[in-house]
């Protein structure tokens, strides 16, 4: 969950007139505004890197490449492009969340088991 601190109290709503009405000032709101979109973004990163790794545990960079150039059976190449597009699908929905500061991206539970 995304948290700012102003005047020594701790806060997560980052509405513009909530924010007003503490007080703040412009660029005290732009600044948090700036701090949640870093972290949502490092989140991102986050989510696309957890996807690879999922990916390359099942398929290699060398299996995949395999898988491309027609090297293994056509089901290995459906078992490739179904893992892909799972983990990918996952990912997408991961991206998609308004609380993906909330979610523990890395818990198996968000992930395809194949």
């Amino acid at each position: 969950m995304f948290t700012y601190i102003y005047q020594g109290n701790t806060y997560t709503n980052t509405d513009i007139a909530y924010m007003r009405n503490l007080g703040m000032d412009d660029d005290a709101i732009e600044a948090v505004h700036s701090q949640k979109q870093y972290e949502l973004e490092r989140a991102k990163a986050g989510v696309r890197a957890e996807c690879e790794k999922r990916i390359t545990k099942h398929w290699n960079v060398i299996g995949q490449i395999n898988v491309a150039l027609g090297i293994y059976t056509e089901a290995e190449a459906q078992a490739c492009v179904n893992c892909i597009n799972a983990h990918r699908s996952a990912c997408n929905a991961l991206l998609e969340r308004s609380d993906l500061l909330d979610v523990n991206y890395t818990d198996d539970a968000h992930w395809p088991v194949l």
